[in-house]
């Protein structure tokens, strides 16, 4: 018998980036609006793990 293996498929390089405005309006990030606003430029396209490390990037600033 011939062994079948199993490959895991390539991943995307091709991620769906989004505007900031776009990011303000999702569900996903529904209570995170304010956040978004700031750390977000206009005009700017966005991939999420981006706008997860913004924001987690912000979250650990040290505050003034």
């Amino acid at each position: 018998m011939s062994e079948t293996k199993l490959t895991k498929p390539k991943e995307s390089t091709n991620e769906v980036a989004f505007t900031k405005a776009q990011l303000l309006k999702s569900k996903k990030y529904v209570h995170q609006t304010d956040v978004l606003s700031v750390i977000l430029e206009d005009g700017k396209n966005y991939t999420i793990k981006e706008v997860e490390k913004l924001i987690d990037s912000f979250m650990k600033k040290e505050v003034k």
